[in-house]
């Protein structure tokens, strides 16, 4: 635990007297962080209640093992994100701001930079954000040579060994050389909404040196390449459909389903959701942030969207491929309702893709109907 003399944040008001405190000031931030973890857990339980419904009867779904590790990593933050604001509720409920000048309040000087709490809770964040980015990543490449290039069969040991290290142990290798060098801690939503990341009382080159390396350098590349995928992928499906008719994901690959094409929108969902922290950034690195009086009000707006979008991308995970999946979404609701199709239904079902093979099917849902 420090104290230290931290950036001065400008929260618009209109009342230029009146003191309040932080609770108040970032009530709607608090808010929109809670709702959109608590919709997150959810999500990310029906997601992996799913895979364990679903998937057992399609052993060779590769894709969807890669959006599990996705979610994973997503429900990281979530859980990173949550703390946090339970964290920010409970230190700071009491602490009033003070006015700054005839328009804005603010607060600096001494106060509670960090604690055990905070660093920690940064750290799972840091490293869940950091997977997320790598875990997206990795799926516009599996898709790319999965729908392009190698259209038969799976990866070899020796890639999904080098993937699962790249994707989960450099992350995690950056995010404890941070805490060891105690970088993670306060930042008194500089950049982050009501959650800690790194420390405000560190120089400014220092804290963009560390955000680049620890979340903002992944996520500008995680952006590029999904981004070149995105058209990419559309681009060759397009030539497919006027060349060959082939319309649907699994009508050229083997490797694919007709509902994998739903990554490309998730991509999409994923810009939406987590580019106004990346703006706020960019806001910072300028100086025009919310330091600065003409983009004070921006910058609180832009905490707003950041507040509910870098909390809830599991929710949207959910939605995209459990409801609008519709295999998913008929197996999910009979699994809910206690109901059982027939064996012959089911097959019947999964059958309709030729991308499985049906004697693990045949054998799969045999075990299923003798227990």
């Amino acid at each position: 635990m420090e104290n230290a003399t931290v950036n001065t944040t400008w929260i618009p008001t209109s009342n230029p007297i009146v003191h309040i405190n932080l609770l108040s000031a970032f009530a709607v931030d608090i808010s929109l962080t809670i709702i959109a973890c608590t919709l997150s857990f959810l999500g990310s339980i029906f997601i992996f209640t799913s895979y364990c419904v679903v998937d057992s009867l399609r052993p060779e779904n590769e894709t969807r093992r890669l959006l599990i590790y996705l979610t994973v990593s997503d429900l990281f933050v979530a859980i990173g994100n949550f703390i946090g604001t339970i964290r920010f509720i409970a230190i700071y409920g009491s602490k009033p701001i003070y006015s700054n000048s005839a328009q804005l309040y603010a607060f600096s000087g001494e106060e509670l930079l960090s604690d055990n709490v905070c660093v920690v809770q940064s750290f799972i964040r840091t490293t869940g954000s950091m997977w997320s980015f790598c875990w997206n990543t990795a799926i516009a490449i599996h898709l790319c040579f999965a729908l392009v290039y190698y259209r038969h069969g799976t990866w070899s040991r020796k890639v999904n060994i080098f993937c699962h290290s790249v994707c989960w142990l450099l992350p995690l290798s950056i995010a404890i050389a941070a805490a060891r060098y105690e970088v993670l801690g306060e930042g008194f939503t500089e950049v982050t909404g009501t959650w800690c990341w790194i420390k405000s009382s560190l120089s400014k080159s220092d804290q963009i040196t560390w955000m680049i390396i620890s979340g903002i350098g992944w996520e500008l590349v995680s952006y590029f390449v999904t981004c070149i995928m995105f058209f990419y992928l559309k681009g060759y499906m397009w030539r497919q459909k006027t060349r060959f008719n082939q319309r649907r994901f699994n009508d050229v690959s083997l490797r694919l389903r007709a509902e994998d094409e739903n990554y490309l929108y998730l991509w999409l969902i994923g810009y939406l959701l987590r580019i106004w922290g990346t703006v706020r950034f960019f806001l910072f690195v300028s100086g025009n942030s919310s330091n600065d009086k003409p983009y004070a009000g921006i910058d609180f707006a832009l905490l707003h969207l950041e507040s509910f979008g870098d909390s809830s991308k599991p929710f949207f995970t959910f939605l995209l491929f459990c409801i609008a999946d519709k295999r998913t979404r008929q197996l999910l609701r009979n699994k809910i309702c206690c109901r059982r199709r027939g064996y012959e239904e089911i097959l019947q079902s999964i059958n309709a893709e030729p991308n499985y093979d049906n004697s693990i099917i045949h054998l799969n849902l045999v075990k299923k109907m003798t227990i």
